[in-house]
């Protein structure tokens, strides 16, 4: 009996506690927290929605996590559904969702942020050393990313954005293609595509590799341009080396 008394006590300390100088409401399948709130590391059986300041300590796993004011974080957050932050977003740790992502503010992460879903991040967005979303992703504010950024369908950035390490996807677009802006993109390791690569005013320090391959305006390429099919180099990008041919299964 004793025995059970223990486990009974050992899951209830693994519950997250949340107080707040505002409202609290907690309904059937989720939480709502408006004003100054405090949540301590565990587990949110709920989706938690918090419209005001929200201060994580500890790791923090919730069903679904929607933020409209500041949440700061000083551990890792998993989150079994939906990220939306439209205010200020920082976690210290890392940053897992089974759904998809969506920051239309300011949005930091110090570890590894892994989405199984769509990442999509309209305005300040840091990464730490690892940034995946598996089913695309879409940075059209400010980025920068201090490893690899890589997902299983298309990378699309319209923003400025430094990326340390290499990018990794189906297809890959660097520049706004309809209208060319000023704002360059600089990336410090390569670019790897399973099927299109098109860039405008890109700085790659490696490679870029894939099926097709079109270098825009203002480019500039220290590595090789590896391509399959067909290659495109605008007249005022500066490439390196010359254009590699290489077969499908190189890629």
């Amino acid at each position: 009996m004793k025995k059970n008394d223990d486990d009974s006590i050992e899951k209830t300390e693994k519950r997250a506690i949340i107080s707040s100088s505002g409202d609290f409401t907690e309904f059937e399948k989720h939480i709502s927290v408006s004003g100054s709130a405090k949540i301590s590391g565990g587990k949110v059986d709920k989706s938690l929605r918090i419209s005001g300041s929200g201060k994580i300590n500890g790791d923090l796993e919730c069903n679904e996590l929607t933020s409209s004011g500041s949440l700061e974080g000083s551990g890792n957050i998993t989150v079994h559904g939906d990220i939306s932050s439209s205010g200020t977003f920082n976690v210290a740790g890392f940053l897992y969702g089974d759904e998809s992502a969506d920051f239309a503010g300011s949005a930091q992460v110090g570890n590894i942020v892994t989405i199984q879903g769509s990442l999509v991040a309209s305005g300040t967005f840091i990464g730490g050393n690892f940034v995946r979303g598996e089913q695309g992703i879409t940075l059209s504010g400010s980025s920068d990313i201090n490893g690899n950024l890589s997902s299983e369908k298309s990378i699309n950035i319209n923003g400025s954005t430094e990326i340390e390490g290499n990018v990794v996807a189906e297809d890959v677009i660097i520049g706004n293609l309809e209208k060319i802006r000023k704002q360059h993109y600089r990336i410090h390791g390569s670019i790897f595509a399973k099927n299109d690569v098109n860039v405008i005013r890109t700085q790659v320090e490696r490679d870029i590799k894939g099926r097709n391959v079109k270098i825009g305006r203002g480019s500039e390429i220290f590595g090789n341009v590896y391509y399959v099919e067909n290659v495109e180099i605008d007249e005022k990008a500066k490439l390196a080396n010359e254009p590699i041919q290489i077969k499908l299964e190189e890629l």
